[in-house]
Order: C-alpha cells, then structure tokens, then sequence
C-alpha cells in the first residue's frame, strides 16, 4: 500500500503488487499409473490459465508405469518453474485363476494358478496361505499385489495326484550311430503314463565314446510328475558313416513333388507359404520320435513316412518352404528341461515371422506370428518354457500382425 499527502489532505491510495515471483505452475500434480502423459498447461494454477507453457524437462524418460514422484521443470513467463507429478496405483490388478492338477513330487508355484494379470504397474504374486495338499481337490488362495499396494485374492483349484504307477517305456532297442555325428537317442522311445502327459525321459550316455567305433550301454529312465520311475537298457554301435546319407537334393526333389499339387501360378508367396502350413499339419501325424541325425534326415522321413515329432514337423516345412524359394531360418527351444521343440522363421516379404507346423497340445494354430505373440502364449498357455529361445540368434519379427495382403 502507499501514502499520497497532497497539500493538507492525505489520500491513501492501494497499489496491489503482484510478486514478481508467483508460480504459474501447481506445487503438485497426481497421475494414475499408465495414464498418458497430460499437456503441460495440465500443470497451470487457475490464475495462470492462460498462460503460455512448456515442458522445460524431457518427459520421455517419465515412466508412468512406475509409481512414484518426479520433478519436472517448465517454460513460462521467460524463465524455469518447477512442479512435482505424483504417479500413484489405485487400481487393483485383475487376473484370472486357474485350476491345475499336480503330483506329489511336483513344486507349486502362485504363478502357476494365475492367468491374463493386468494392471498398469508391477504385480506380485504369493499364496495367501502356504497350501498344505491333500489327495484330490484342494482350494488355494492367491493374492496380486501391485506397486500401488493394491491386493486382488483369487482362488484356485489344485488336483493332487497320488500316483504309485510308473511311466511305461516303449520302443528301446539296439541304435546305431556314426562316428562325429550327432546321435539322436530317443528316436523311436516313446512313454506313456497312467497321469502324466509330459513324463521326463532321460538317457545315460556316459559310457558311449561317439568318436570310437564300437558298442556301448544305454539306460533310460523316465519320471512321472509323482516322482514314479521306469528304467529301460539298450546298446548303440557306432560305425563310421555311411555314403548314402540322404542328402539335400533328394529331399527338395520330394518337396517339390508336393509342391507340384498344392501350389498353383497364380498364388501369392504369402499363399504358398500357407498351402505349405496347412499341407505338412494334414499329411504329417504326430508320435514320440524322429531321425534328428540332419534336417534332411527329418525331412525326409516326414515326406516319405508321413509321421513325426515337432523336428519332423520343421524339418519337413524347411524342404517344403526352401524348395518354394522362400526365405526361411531353423529355431530351436533354448529351454530343453522339459523337452525339445523345433520351428521355423519365414519371411515372405514383410518380415520374419513364426511358423510352426506342429500341432500344439491346445490344437492350436502358429502361422505367422510376431515375437510378441509367441511371447503371449509362453505367458498365459500354462507352459512358459513352450516358445522360449534366445532373441539374439535370430531377427525380431515385425511389431504388426502378419496379413495376407499384399
């Protein structure tokens, strides 16, 4: 306020001075987790509304998934003001549960009751209660916990198997191999089991020398999710290799003799490549057993007997696909504690995508599929190890669907 004294008379004049150091922006801000980042004027006081704002911080190193405070500067009225954004979760996570049968020797994991979790921050997972299983149904609790500290509980049946029937061997025989080349063990070894449909099968090979010629031990045993075990004994005899190893040239001769029925001028590369999917899951049946000594090796056996292991199913697509003059590249499960699994990387013009012939337990369908995808399936299939190899080794695949059109 100042003081005017004109001659005698004093008038008192009010002059409002407005600090030159008012904030135009908020002290604070609050964000919910995975919202999108707001326009800066979202920042403005309500005396401020019309002023002219920038963001002076780079907001592309603001994660909005990860709960938490962050400074944050900005351009106004011809200098840097600053503001905090507060990210908080106050939203649960959902999920759905999932019932699972196990063995008595098997582990049990929260993860594994769990399905399609959501929510915009990093979920937790554990059981409520440590399960203590019985023979038959149990129900388990599980709770999701995100960073918010929000809690969703979901309750899940476990089946407890109280299995004393071991797995049942079938198939060993006398093998032969070849001196330097890779020996495929469990060929023609098949297991069933009373429960278990995914029995381990493990070879001891440590008494063969695949570099000496001559005959050696082999045991196989196979273990049951209840701990069950069978053993069977065979011998191998390695011998130095034959001259009349199949080779590429015979085996793309065949393919080519299939091709000649399913593929037509007019079609497209993407055409083809799907006429070959389709044809290999119709013509080729699915066992236990393969020739895994070469691709060619596997190759021919599907052309020529018509039945195979997922090895069968790559090797038979890469004769197929190559006599086609399409491009395409071998990938192996890098995860092989469970089992082995064979596919291929196709490229008709738009990118390197998945293809996988063999039929899948849930009798799915993988024709051309993104890095993405195949991630998605590994999360939410109940197999995590099913699609799981090493990145490195091959190119990602586009981040778009794959289409049929050109």
């Amino acid at each position: 306020m100042a003081v005017v004294v004109i001659g005698c008379l004093a008038a008192v004049v009010f002059v409002w001075i407005i600090p030159a150091n008012t904030s135009p922006v908020v002290e604070q801000l609050t964000l919910e987790a995975g919202s999108e980042m707001p326009k800066a004027s979202a920042f403005l006081t309500e005396d401020a509304a019309n002023t002219e704002i920038s963001y002076a911080t780079d907001i592309s190193t603001i994660d909005l998934s990860q709960v938490g405070t962050y400074e944050i500067e900005f351009n106004a009225k011809g200098r840097e003001w600053p503001s905090e954004l507060v990210v908080v979760d106050t939203v649960a996570p959902t999920a759905e549960a999932v019932d699972l049968t196990v063995g008595t020797n098997e582990s049990l994991a929260p993860e594994d009751l769990v399905t399609d979790i959501e929510d915009a921050t990093y979920v937790t997972c554990g059981f409520v209660e440590e399960p203590t299983l019985s023979e038959g149904d149990n129900s388990v609790e599980i709770f999701l916990k995100d960073e918010g500290g929000n809690i969703t509980r979901l309750t899940a049946n476990v089946t407890l198997v109280v299995d004393h029937e071991a797995p049942v061997i079938d198939g060993v025989a006398p093998l032969s191999g070849f001196v330097d080349v890779p020996i495929s063990y469990k060929a023609y070894v098949s297991v069933t089991d009373n429960y278990d449909e995914n029995v381990t099968l493990d070879v001891d090979t440590s008494q063969v020398d695949p570099e000496t010629p001559g005959t050696y031990p082999i045991t196989y045993t196979a273990t049951d999710f209840s701990g069950n075990t069978a053993t069977e004994s065979t011998t191998i005899t390695i011998s130095e290799k034959p001259e009349d190893y199949v080779d590429e040239s015979e085996v793309l001769e065949l393919a080519q003799e299939v091709l000649d029925e399913i593929v037509t001028d007019d079609m497209t590369e993407k055409e083809v490549a799907q006429a070959i999917h389709k044809w290999v899951r119709s013509n080729v049946n699915y066992i236990m057993t393969s020739d895994k000594d070469s691709w060619t090796n596997g190759a021919y056996q599907g052309l020529t007997t018509g039945r195979g292991d997922c090895f069968v199913y790559y090797a038979t697509s890469r004769a197929l696909l190559t006599a086609a003059g399409i491009e395409n590249l071998s990938v192996e499960r890098s995860d092989t504690s469970e089992a082995y699994h064979y596919w291929n990387l196709v490229n008709c013009g738009d990118g390197w995508y998945h293809f996988d012939a063999c039929p899948r337990y849930d009798d799915g369908y993988t024709f051309m599929w993104t890095d993405d995808q195949l991630d998605y399936y590994d999360r939410t299939s109940g197999y995590p190890y099913y699609y799981e190899f090493d990145h490195s080794l091959y190119p990602a695949t586009p981040t778009e669907l794959f289409s049929m059109d050109d």
